[in-house]
């Protein structure tokens, strides 16, 4: 069957919704009935519309979970892990065994990505109780993580490793696109993963599942969150 792509972020959200409803009934049920056991966390930048459009369907608060690559000094392009919004790190390790990277250049490079991720909190307004905040939305209920796409898998398997910390009873990862072999990795780490465009490719791109593709712009998340009946502000706290 030939997929048709998502005309916006936002509409690949609002999908995401219908196809739990067609996959898993019973849980599409439990969420409209029980809306206050979920809570859901957008990876931006382009994870916040299609986590709008999910929330705003399911009616569910959603928070950003920030995941920044520690970035390989000589190719900054590249990483060789990630850290999450909470100082959450994951480490390639069969990658970082290639790179030579002293320990210092490696402690170095992941105190400049903690440094990143507290100036995306200050920009976000986001400056709170991190610990108790996480507590308060992610103990005992379920989670879903989102993003508009899995390309390696290894930000959303930080993401997941973070999420974890805080002993949610369940995490969902729910993405508009992913390739087979990234949605092979993830899922074995979560409860259930959503996704209508799984690609069976050598090469993929989460471009390929949208007609209209752009790297989403700083300007646009804050126009959505300021602008949001669902996103879960600093004032919740």
């Amino acid at each position: 069957m030939q997929f048709h792509k998502y005309k916006s972020r936002f509409q690949a959200g609002e999908i995401l919704t219908e196809f739990i409803k067609n996959v898993n009934s019973a849980l599409e049920s439990h969420i409209k009935s029980n809306p206050n056991q979920y809570f859901c966390f957008a990876i931006p930048n382009g994870g916040v519309p299609v986590t709008e459009g999910f929330c705003t369907r399911f009616k569910l608060n959603y928070d950003i979970l920030i995941v920044r690559k520690i970035k390989i000094p000589y190719n900054t392009e590249a990483g060789f892990g990630s850290v999450t919004t909470d100082g959450t790190i994951l480490i390639n390790e069969p990658l970082l065994s290639q790179l030579n990277l002293s320990e210092q250049t490696v402690n170095n490079s992941i105190g400049l990505t903690n440094k990143e991720i507290k100036e995306r909190l200050k920009f976000y307004n986001k400056e709170i109780d991190l610990e108790r905040f996480y507590l308060r939305y992610i103990k005992d209920r379920n989670i879903f993580i989102l993003d508009d796409g899995l390309a390696s898998g290894f930000t959303m398997l930080a993401a997941i490793n973070m999420i974890r910390k805080y002993d949610a009873k369940k995490i969902f990862v729910a993405i508009p696109t992913a390739p087979l072999r990234s949605v092979s990795l993830v899922k074995s780490k979560i409860d259930e993963l959503f996704c209508p465009n799984i690609r069976k490719v050598m090469w993929f791109a989460v471009a390929d599942a949208y007609s209209n593709w752009y790297d989403v712009p700083e300007s646009e998340v804050l126009e959505i969150i300021n602008n949001s009946e669902y996103y879960c502000s600093k004032n919740d706290e």
